[in-house]
């Protein structure tokens, strides 16, 4: 039910505003996934539809989010995005898609790439190897405010393994060719 009234004339249709949520708290996330996304950096914003964030009280129906946020002291508002969604239910995570940015910048670079540990059939044949492959993966934001960036490396095989090195965080297996690494930027 959408409260108050609207006149539509005969023969017309009109989409009306369900309701208008102010100052929703939401988390900022910025995302790389080359095989996904290309080679930009997403903005991704995460709430979820409960009371914690001013919302929760009844299912968002799907539509467009249109997003803003403060630009000054005067509170004037700024543009930030939208993104279209499907039913939302009570209590239920939200991730949205407001595109890719240019301020916050993911470059991977392959530095190296060799192949090892030959196996043969028994004719001799090769039959498999493994790739071994070194990148260089830089990060830079140049917002003025820190920035979580996730990014998720997605390899061709369910057989891999990485080796760390330099200031890049720990990371976590997401899936069985994806690894998933979290950093937070100055």
């Amino acid at each position: 039910t959408i409260e108050g009234t609207e006149t539509i004339p005969n023969g017309w249709s009109k989409r009306l505003p369900s309701f208008e949520a102010g100052e929703v708290p939401v988390v900022n996330l910025y995302r790389y996934e080359e095989e996904r996304y290309g080679i930009a950096v997403i903005r991704m914003l995460r709430f979820k539809n409960d009371k914690e964030h001013k919302l929760g009280e009844t299912p968002i129906p799907g539509g467009v989010l249109k997003v803003y946020r403060t630009a000054d002291k005067e509170k004037h508002l700024s543009y930030e995005g939208q993104s279209q969604f499907q039913y939302i239910p009570v209590d239920q995570k939200v991730e949205l898609n407001l595109g890719a940015v240019a301020n916050v910048m993911v470059k991977p670079t392959l530095m190296d790439f060799k192949t090892d540990q030959y196996l043969f059939d028994k004719n001799g044949n090769v039959e498999g190897w493994d790739e071994i492959r070194t990148f260089k993966v830089e990060v830079n934001n140049t917002r003025e405010i820190p920035c979580r960036v996730e990014i998720l490396r997605n390899f061709p095989t369910q057989y891999w393994g990485l080796e760390k090195s330099g200031e890049s965080g720990e990371y976590e297996k997401v899936d069985l060719d994806t690894a998933k690494f979290m950093l937070t930027l100055e």
